[in-house]
């Protein structure tokens, strides 16, 4: 057998949890959007972080809420991050605005999990969370996203 002139095809990077992302990636896992809330301004915040970024308290809860928004931004990846990804591509990653007032990252697909033919911003979506082997992913699907022509 011939050596592989490319070498392994390294696996896609795993979120490693720290002091401020570990409440929010357990959560997750059990299909739970967790977001921090300022104890001193009320405001929710993403991504986790040690003091709030409108007020400056460091003073916080985190709160499950509802991963219903909509679409604020979004980019079609046609080249792959890592070749891990390469079997993926395009994909959608959007800008999420949460009804709670916060932006949140995700993948955008399609109700079948395929990735969308048509994106429109303002489209109303609700997270879904994607298991892998050693995380949960969280990922945004709208009502008949990708069937508009």
């Amino acid at each position: 057998m011939a050596a592989d002139p490319v070498g392994p095809v390294p696996s896609a990077p795993v979120p490693v949890p720290d002091l401020d992302t570990a409440p929010f990636l357990s959560a997750l896992r059990d299909e739970q959007l967790l977001l921090q809330r300022c104890d001193a301004c009320g405001r929710h915040r993403f991504p986790p972080m040690p003091s709030c970024p409108w007020c400056g308290a460091e003073r916080h809860v985190f709160e499950a809420v509802a991963g219903v928004g909509q679409v604020y931004s979004f980019v079609t990846v046609h080249r792959p991050l890592t070749p891990a990804f390469a079997d993926e591509v395009p994909y959608v990653i959007a800008t999420v605005d949460l009804d709670v007032g916060c932006r949140i990252f995700g993948r955008l697909e399609a109700p079948d999990g395929s990735t969308p033919d048509v994106v429109r911003i303002g489209r109303r979506v609700v997270a879904r969370f994607v298991h892998h082997a050693d995380w949960t992913e969280v990922r945004f699907v709208g009502d008949n996203i990708g069937e508009q022509r």
